[in-house]
C-alpha cells in the first residue's frame, strides 16, 4: 500500500499516514514519473510559500536482483486536485493535496525496463519515489502546524491506479480481450471518441506494436512507442474524431502460419496471427459507429509487417495504411499481391541510418516496385537519423540521438510531411 509518512517538527511524535501518487506521461522515449502528488486530508494553510529547493526526490529502482537509486530535480511545486493540476487557492475552500513536478528525460524518470531474455518493454518489477523536507525546511498544515515531509510512493510490477495516475488513457480502455477461431487471444486498447454516432460514423485508426510491446498489457503498447498520441486531443481534433484499436499479442507478429520466425530464410505466406486478428477488427467496427469504408491500418516494425500482411491480404478492406519502419521482406510478395495492393494509399516512415530494418532491404524495394505497378498515392517521410526535436534534451552538446530504428518517433509527433501535407492529415483525407 502505498503510504506517505509525515513527522511533526513541534515534538509531536504520532506521525500519521497518507496516500499519494505518481503521475505518469508518455513520452518518445515511453513512459516517465513527471509528477508526485502528496494527499494531506487535514488541509494545508494557504499562506505559505512552497519552492522546489525545499524537498528533496530519491527515485529507486529494482528489476529482480538489480537495483538503482538517484537524485530526481523538482522543478515545480504547488497546490492541486488530486490528478496534480495546479488550483487556485483564492477558490478552493480547502486544499489537500501537494504537487511536484519533476525533470525527466530519455536517461531518468522512466518506469520501464527492457528484459533482454525476451525481448519486451515492462513495467519495473518495483518503483519508489521517496520525497522529504530539506533539513530545517516544513511545510504547514491547516492551523499553522508546522510539520516535516517524508513520503514513499511506490508500485510493484503494474502500475494500480491507486498509486499511477495515466491522464492521457482516462478515457481509454485498456482491459479488452479477445480470442479469434484459430484461438490466438489478443489483449488490447480501445478510445471511441464523444462525436460518434449512428448519423455520425467516425474512422477507425489502428496501431500494431513492435516486437518490443508484445505481452498482456495494452498499457505497454500505448507507452512503449507513444500511441497515447492517437487519443490526445492534436490527432483527434485533426480527424474529427476517430475511433483508435490498438491490439496487443503476447509475442510477436512476424510468424508466419506455422509458427515460424517469417523471412526470407522460412518464408511463409501469411502471419499465424492474420485471420484472428481481422476477426478482431471485425467485431470492434461491427459494435461501434464506425465508418466502414475509413478504416486505416498501421504499425511500426514487427508491427508494419503485420499492418502490410492485412494489406496484401484484404487490398479492399482498408482505406490507407501508414508503415513506420516496416520489416516485411520485398521479395516474399508476388507480383499480383503488388498489383492488388498499388491501388491502396500508402504512406512509408523511415530513417536512412535504421539498422535494425535497413531501409535498402525493406522499404525502399517495396515502394520502387508499387511505383512501377503504377501505384497512385504512394508517399514517404524519410529522415536521415532519429533525434530530439523537442529542444529539450541534448547531450555532447547536439539534440538526443536515438537509434535510428525509433522513426515512430516522427508520427506521434505529427511531424511526418510530403509536399506540405501532414501524415495525419492525409490519413484524416482518406
Amino acid at each position: 500500500m502505498t503510504a506517505v509518512a509525515l513527522s511533526a517538527c513541534d515534538m509531536n511524535s504520532n506521525a500519521q499516514k497518507y496516500s499519494g501518487r505518481l503521475v505518469v506521461m508518455g513520452c518518445d522515449w515511453g513512459p516517465a514519473v513527471t509528477k508526485a502528488v502528496v494527499n494531506v486530508p487535514e488541509g494545508l494553510e494557504k499562506e505559505q510559500e512552497l519552492s522546489p529547493d525545499m524537498f528533496s526526490v530519491k527515485e529507486k529502482k529494482k528489476t529482480g536482483v538489480f537495483g538503482d537509486s538517484s537524485g530526481r530535480s523538482v522543478t515545480d511545486v504547488y497546490f492541486s486536485d488530486n490528478d496534480g493540476n495546479r488550483i487556485d487557492v483564492n477558490v478552493e475552500s480547502s486544499l489537500n493535496y501537494i504537487t511536484l513536478e519533476l525533470y525527466y528525460s530519455p536517461e531518468e524518470g522512466s518506469p520501464f525496463f527492457y528484459s533482454n531474455s525476451d525481448g519486451f518493454n515492462k513495467w519495473l518489477e518495483s518503483y519508489s519515489l521517496e520525497i522529504k523536507t530539506q533539513k530545517g525546511e516544513n511545510v504547514l498544515l491547516s492551523g499553522k502546524q508546522a510539520v516535516a515531509l517524508d513520503a514513499v510512493i511506490s508500485f510493484e510490477n503494474k502500475p494500480d491506479k491507486d498509486t499511477v495516475f495515466l491522464p492521457e488513457v482516462a478515457t481509454t480502455n485498456t482491459d479488452g480481450v479477445f480470442t479469434g477461431k484459430d484461438g490466438n487471444t489478443f489483449t488490447y486498447a480501445s478510445f471511441v471518441p464523444e462525436n460518434a454516432s449512428e448519423s455520425n460514423k467516425r474512422p477507425l485508426v489502428i496501431w500494431l506494436h513492435g516486437a518490443g510491446e508484445g505481452g498482456t498489457d495494452p498499457l505497454i503498447t500505448l507507452y512503449g512507442t507513444k500511441a497515447v498520441a492517437l487519443i490526445g486531443d492534436e490527432f483527434q481534433s485533426t480527424m474529427d474524431g476517430a475511433y483508435v484499436l490498438v491490439p496487443q499479442t503476447s509475442t510477436y507478429w512476424k510468424r508466419n502460419e506455422n509458427g515460424d520466425y517469417f523471412s526470407d530464410e522460412s518464408g511463409g505466406d501469411h502471419s499465424m496471427f492474420l485471420y484472428d486478428l481481422k476477426e478482431l477488427i471485425d467485431q470492434y467496427a461491427d459494435s461501434n459507429y464506425v465508418d466502414k469504408d475509413r478504416i486505416i491500418i498501421g504499425g511500426g516494425s514487427n508491427g508494419g509487417f503485420m499492418a502490410l500482411d492485412l494489406v496484401i491480404n484484404y487490398p479492399e478492406y482498408f482505406a490507407a495504411a501508414y508503415l513506420v519502419c516496416e520489416i516485411y521482406e520485398p521479395e516474399l510478395i508476388s507480383d499480383d499481391e503488388i498489383n492488388a495492393i498499388k491501388d491502396v494509399p500508402m504512406w512509408f516512415v523511415y530513417a536512412e541510418n535504421d539498422k535494425t530494418v535497413v531501409p535498402s532491404k525493406y522499404e525502399e524495394p517495396l515502394i520502387a516496385r508499387l511505383e512501377n505497378a503504377g501505384a497512385k498515392d504512394i508517399r514517404k517521410s524519410v529522415f536521415p537519423d532519429v533525434h530530439d526535436t523537442s529542444g529539450k534534451y541534448f547531450k555532447d552538446g547536439e539534440p538526443y540521438q536515438y537509434l535510428g530504428h525509433f522513426s515512430w518517433f516522427y508520427f506521434f509527433n505529427n511531424e511526418c510531411f510530403d509536399e506540405g501535407l501532414s501524415l495525419w492529415q492525409w490519413m484524416s483525407q482518406q
